[in-house]
């Protein structure tokens, strides 16, 4: 049977790879951990550099490790928490939520908390007008609740805050490995919020290997294009000027997908969602 979540894992990982903050970092990741320079590939014009590639191989390996081990932990507590499963979800869904309005960009917004206002308003309506039934209405505006403190508490600042480093000195295979799990680790505040929701899906997983091929999925999604880039990097060096005009919709994409799957989780829909995916 065709599992919605494996693919929208993998899709999480695509989505996590080109938003704008990763994207357009790849070149630089590619260059430090071969130690090859991007100069260097456009003047001699090498389509592949066998070192970029395996240097990237090791560094997918690297972060792949990690993520994998916090899917299985994951759901190795999610085992514990099996009971109170329908409150984890609506505030795990709550947080999702939160995670994809970071990712479209809309909690930078200046007029953001009216909007937020705006939308419980929406749903006080439709619930007035018997469009939205009682516990769908309350578990919707708890989630609101939930995005209004995080907010509040200024987490999509501590989200929306990059910092990127530049290093010129050539490390080894096993270097590349090392870099790739310090990525696992560190490099969070542009996947953190795909990569949460990943995390809380696979703490939801029956078994631990099902948590931990939830987020070995996710690790496809986000190291395949990472690999290809490493193996045709000047061509890759070429899609990244072309690709940066559609930044915007990848954020807004990711944001709306993140959005709809807290939603589903929040108003207990999420089985609805995967019933759909199982026809596919």
């Amino acid at each position: 049977m065709f599992e919605v979540t494996f693919l929208g894992a993998f899709i999480a990982g695509i989505l996590a790879f080109l938003s704008p903050c990763v994207l357009p970092l790849i070149p630089a990741y590619l260059s430090y951990i071969s130690g090859v320079g991007v100069e260097e590939i456009q003047r001699e014009n090498r389509i592949f550099t066998p070192k970029v590639f395996l240097s990237a191989l090791f560094f997918v390996v690297g972060f792949s490790i990690v993520f994998t081990m916090l899917g299985a932990s994951a759901s190795l507590v999610g085992q514990f928490l099996r009971s109170y499963q329908v409150e984890i979800a609506k505030i795990g869904g709550a947080f999702v939520i939160f995670f994809g309005l970071h990712f479209a960009g809309i909690l930078l917004r200046q007029n953001f908390l009216r909007e937020l206002i705006g939308v419980q308003a929406i749903l006080t309506a439709l619930f007035l007008f018997n469009v939205l039934d009682r516990e769908s209405f309350f578990s919707l505006t708890g989630a609101l609740a939930v995005v209004l403190a995080l907010y509040l508490f200024g987490l999509h600042e501590y989200l929306y805050r990059q910092f990127r480093k530049e290093a010129s000195a050539k490390i080894s295979y096993v270097g590349a490995l090392v870099v790739g799990v310090i990525f696992a680790f560190g490099w969070t505040p542009c996947i953190g919020p795909i990569l949460g929701s990943i995390l809380f899906l696979a703490s939801q997983q029956e078994t631990v290997r099902e948590g931990a091929l939830l987020l070995l999925t996710f690790s496809a999604g986000l190291g395949i294009p990472f690999l290809a880039a490493g193996l045709v990097m000047t061509l890759f060096l070429g899609f990244v000027r072309r690709f940066g005009r559609f930044f915007g919709v990848v954020e807004v994409v990711g944001g709306v997908l993140l959005v709809t799957l807290g939603v589903l989780m929040v108003t207990d829909k999420l089985s609805w969602f995967a019933t759909i995916g199982a026809g596919i």
